[in-house]
């Protein structure tokens, strides 16, 4: 149960910039008379949740998960803190600290996603599935809201308070990921070390699977499904905010 806390907590975290993007700033700039032209513009800035799959082996065999989170989450921490101290008329100061916001997010996704794997035995998948879901759901949702009290805290108020999160993760960390990453729920070890032995043995059988897969009859109508229905469901979440 430890292990699913964390993981919602990690995934809580993570959800906070899409929320931040797709939620909070949208209203925001429309209200300081932003073109919606120009406020769909700032969704390019989430392509680097669609490229962290170019870095993601990075992550898989260099260093540790416990490392790589750690790293991600402090990036995150120091990115809110420089939002905060910025004016958001200052379009490109703003936009490549979103930038490296999402860049920051998607590297934690990878990182998380990783730990997972290590933490959980095969009866806790589901838990762990769920925690995933609902905890990057609702950290979107919560930033999302956070035009409420942006006329209270501010533009630095809501940055300075997203800050103090990743800060507190950060303490979270240092003091539990540390101590689990290496042994899973069923008490085995599954040390990064192994992680990376493994990643060598099958990389040629990952990599027949993947030939195998786009080989397959239907696989492309597939993945045009999928991305029509992720569009679209972006789309439905946001649409209302405009």
């Amino acid at each position: 149960m430890n292990h699913i806390l964390l993981l919602f907590g990690l995934y809580f975290i993570q959800g906070l910039p899409y929320g931040v993007q797709t939620g909070f700033l949208p209203v925001y700039l429309r209200s300081k008379g932003i073109s919606l032209a120009s406020v769909g513009a700032f969704k390019l800035l989430l392509l680097p949740w669609f490229l962290k799959g170019l870095w993601a082996p990075l992550v898989d065999r260099f260093a540790s998960k416990a490392s790589w989170l750690r790293g991600s989450v402090a990036a995150m921490f120091v990115t809110c803190l420089f939002i905060s101290c910025i004016h958001p008329d200052d379009t490109v100061a703003l936009c490549a600290l979103l930038f490296l916001f999402n860049l920051f997010s998607a590297t934690q996704d990878v990182a998380v996603d990783g730990l997972a794997i290590q933490l959980l035995d095969g009866a806790e998948l589901g838990a762990g599935n769920t925690a995933q879901v609902v905890g990057y759901k609702s950290g979107a949702v919560m930033a999302s809201g956070l035009t409420a009290i942006e006329q209270t805290l501010g533009w630095t108020g809501v940055f300075a308070a997203l800050a103090a999160v990743y800060f507190a993760a950060l303490l979270v960390l240092q003091g539990r990921v540390k101590d689990v990453e290496c042994t899973s729920a069923d008490g085995q070890t599954k040390g990064d070390k192994s992680s990376r032995d493994d990643y060598k043995g099958h990389q040629g059988a990952l990599r027949s699977v993947h030939v195998e897969v786009m080989n397959t009859e239907g696989t492309v109508w597939v993945a045009v499904f999928v991305l029509i229905y992720k569009l679209g469901s972006h789309q439905s979440l946001s649409k209302h905010r405009f």
